[in-house]
């Protein structure tokens, strides 16, 4: 027989401003205290089940018809309604179906080879410039979201939309920011920025732009293996049934994702090996032997094993996709668990991460836990969700963080104060308030 989920003994209310205020240590003290899970009621809302056992989060997640994606509204509607990292059951798999092969291992392997190519001209740059100050988080952003429109959408970018574009998630990146009215009633009227809509109409623009250019380019006879390309073509189908604007709402979609959690990530990761320089000289090392001086490649990854690992291990402390968010369908069971209808869930890889109960020493940045054990094998570790709504686009970002780490460490070292990170915003994604400073210089220097 089912039982519930406990409640904190702590006032819904005050638990409410707790988490609104400082969530990830509203998460840090249930991940402590309650094995399973916990449920806490909040005033003018559906009841808050927070997830702290890996295996109940696998099980919610593997069930996606009865805890569902929460939908797009409000101010994220006005980006996308309906993208692949919104939508559920006959539309999701319609266009997971159709975009499949944008994601297949040739693809990977262009992504990849597209990588080595923008981290040499980055790498080209920095040595340019010799010894500067920047803001890594921006850095890193005008790279992948570059590299993402190319490979994903059929279309660089260029620099100058690259940086529009950096500042318009830095705006999107306030908009979305958990606060107390995160958690206040449902029915309570919520305010959209000015900034954030002009931030909003300038993706959906960019968006149509891409698809008109690719639609000419097609009539034209340009094939192209491209998710857009694979998405226009698809309309002559009599079995494909787009809702409206649905080709603009994957487009957009995919200029984030396919470019937000890899240049998070490489922030991240470049910021610990900053504050760990012995496991940044083996990286180094590693570096030197495999990529020699030749530019990285999809052909260098797998020999790039503990850069690998370095990366796997950042995830697990910064990932910058730091919980899972559901909605219970109807009335359902997890474990030995019962959940009420309309439960928003939180399945926080953040605390997961971080937890004793899974993780030895989990505090310590040490990227040899992950030769001591298999990531893939390890469900307290999920830095990219699971089930069938796990991120499309893992491969990618493994493989492309790996050469962009192994390229720049081999020449550069970046240098982040140790108190960079301190000021973390809780947005969908992980994101530095103010951007990472960095000194960069030719390694050695």
């Amino acid at each position: 027989m089912s039982k519930a989920l406990p409640n904190p003994p702590q006032a819904g209310l005050l638990n409410a401003i707790r988490f609104g205020r400082d969530t990830f240590r509203f998460l840090e003290v249930m991940q402590s205290r309650y094995r399973d899970g916990v449920a806490v009621p909040i005033p003018g809302r559906a009841p808050l089940v927070v997830l702290t056992n890996p295996e109940l989060v696998h099980d919610a997640l593997s069930h996606p018809d009865t805890f569902r994606r929460v939908p797009a509204q409000e101010s994220a509607a006005l980006i996308a309604e309906h993208g692949l990292v919104q939508s559920e059951g006959p539309l999701w798999r319609q266009q997971r179906s159709i975009m499949n092969p944008a994601f297949d291992s040739r693809q990977v392997r262009t992504y990849a080879d597209s990588v080595g190519e923008r981290v040499e001209a980055i790498a080209d740059d920095w040595a340019d410039r010799g010894r500067f100050e920047t803001n890594l988080h921006r850095e890193m952003t005008r790279m992948t979201v570059r590299v993402a429109s190319e490979v994903l959408l059929g279309e660089d970018i260029g620099a100058d939309r690259a940086e529009q574009f950096h500042e318009w998630m830095q705006t999107a990146g306030t908009e979305f920011e958990f606060d107390l009215a995160s958690v206040g009633p449902e029915w309570l009227p919520s305010r959209i920025s000015p900034e954030f809509r002009e931030a909003a109409e300038g993706i959906r623009a960019l968006s149509e732009d891409i698809i008109e250019r690719r639609r000419r380019l097609i009539a034209d006879g340009d094939e192209g293996r491209n998710m857009v390309s694979m998405l226009i073509r698809a309309e002559e189908d009599p079995n494909v049934d787009y809702p409206e604007n649905q080709i603009r709402d994957e487009v957009s979609t995919f200029l984030i994702a396919g470019h937000e959690t890899t240049a998070l990530s490489l922030t991240y990761t470049s910021a610990l090996l900053s504050w760990y320089p012995d496991i940044r000289e083996r990286v180094r090392e590693e570096a030197e032997t495999v990529l020699g001086s030749e530019p990285p490649s999809h052909g260098d990854v797998r020999d790039l094993s503990y850069t690998m690992r370095v990366y796997r291990e950042a995830l697990r402390l910064y990932p910058p996709a730091w919980a899972v968010f559901r909605r219970a369908d109807r009335k359902a069971r997890l474990g030995d668990y019962r959940v009420d209808e309309g439960s928003a869930i939180i399945m926080p890889q953040w605390s997961i991460h971080r937890s004793d109960r899974y993780f030895d020493d989990p505090d310590t940045f040490d990227p040899d836990r992950w030769e001591r054990r298999n990531p893939n094998d390890t469900p307290a570790y999920f830095p990219f969700s699971t089930g069938p709504h796990a991120c499309v686009g893992k491969q990618f970002a493994l493989s492309g963080a790996t050469l962009t780490l192994a390229r720049l460490v081999r020449d550069f070292d970046v240098d982040v104060p140790q108190d960079a990170l301190d000021d973390l915003r809780v947005t969908p994604t992980l994101r530095p308030a103010d951007g990472v400073p960095a000194s960069i210089r030719p390694a050695g220097g």
